[in-house]
């Protein structure tokens, strides 16, 4: 044993280690730690492992897909035409159609950061029934989107809860809200901002932290409380806000559910159910043996790119208007 793993035993013993737990058959000295190590190693390669199997690997199967011509489930039938799958992408006219519905339906991400910004700083006054209240809105959050459209459904059907209302109290025409091009995306973006609950448990918690001494000190200066919101409350939830349109942008980029449910799997009316998402599905599913996973997975490239471009343009701008000082 050398003097600098004596110089350790000894330590190791003066601090209550045993000598049975420091003894070693192969170098005299055993490091608990470097089993600690070992054993955090393990047990942290778990979920790494099964991002790389469900995760990394399909992602690198649909790259070497999206230069390929397979027009049917069996990978091994797949044929190698390079650029030609994103070449021909953007002649197609559905394409476009795709990106303007999937535009649409993005317009629930301000229209639900603006509900939900006005609704938490409600929620942070001294009002009665505000746990209740936040009960309320937080739960369908944690109801599956699948009910929670499926029940949206059956309420704007043509002949459901919402129909009977206008029919019998107002005395008004009945409405195909789901059957009609102009009413099906504002019906999705109704459901999607009323499932959006959490977003206002976060500002709401970003507004219980904000600095009060700023507050009083605005409120002594004379500002009102819309100027107290815009120049002191909403710099200091900025970091949370920015978080909320971020994560939302990216999820009303691949939203497909709630269109997919309303139309019954089918692109709705006048195709108004088709969006990036959807058009990708059913070209690698529905119209395997026409479109194939050759373009279906050059088209989710392209989204995964822009949806890459269109996060880092917020973030630059993010950085020009958030600020971490309360």
């Amino acid at each position: 044993m050398t003097n600098l793993a004596a110089q350790r035993f000894i330590r190791n013993f003066r601090k209550g280690k045993s000598v049975a737990s420091q003894i070693d058959s192969k170098n005299g000295v055993v490091s608990a730690k470097r089993r600690e190590n070992w054993t955090g190693t393990i047990m942290a390669m778990t979920p790494f492992i099964g991002y790389l199997i469900f995760g990394m690997l399909p992602m690198i199967i649909s790259l070497v897909i999206s230069f390929c011509e397979m027009r049917s489930f069996n990978i091994w039938h797949a044929t190698w035409i390079g650029f030609d799958n994103y070449a021909q992408l953007f002649s197609r006219k559905w394409l476009y159609r795709a990106i303007g519905n999937t535009m649409y339906y993005s317009l629930s991400v301000p229209i639900n950061v603006l509900m939900s910004l006005f609704l938490a700083n409600l929620l942070s006054k001294p009002l009665k029934g505000k746990a209740v209240s936040r009960v309320i809105l937080y739960l369908p959050s944690v109801c599956s989107s699948v009910g929670v459209t499926l029940m949206w459904q059956w309420i704007f059907n043509e002949f459901g809860v919402l129909n009977s209302i206008l029919v019998n109290w107002f005395h008004m025409e009945r409405i195909a809200f789901m059957a009609s091009p102009i009413w099906f995306m504002p019906v999705c973006i109704f459901i999607s901002v009323w499932m959006r609950g959490t977003n206002i448990m976060q500002l709401q918690g970003a507004m219980a932290n904000v600095n009060k001494s700023l507050v009083e000190a605005a409120k002594l200066d004379g500002a009102s409380k819309f100027r107290i919101f815009w120049h002191v409350t909403l710099p200091a939830i900025s970091p949370t806000l920015f978080y909320v349109i971020v994560m939302w942008y990216i999820a009303a980029f691949q939203e497909m559910a709630i269109m997919n449910l309303i139309a019954n799997s089918d692109v709705g009316p006048d195709f108004a159910a088709m969006t990036l998402t959807n058009y990708i599905y059913r070209m690698a599913f529905t119209q395997t043996n026409i479109e194939g996973f050759g373009p279906a997975s050059a088209l989710s490239w392209i989204t995964c790119i822009f949806i890459l471009i269109f996060s880092r343009v917020l973030f630059k701008l993010g950085d020009k208007f958030i600020t971490y000082d309360n």
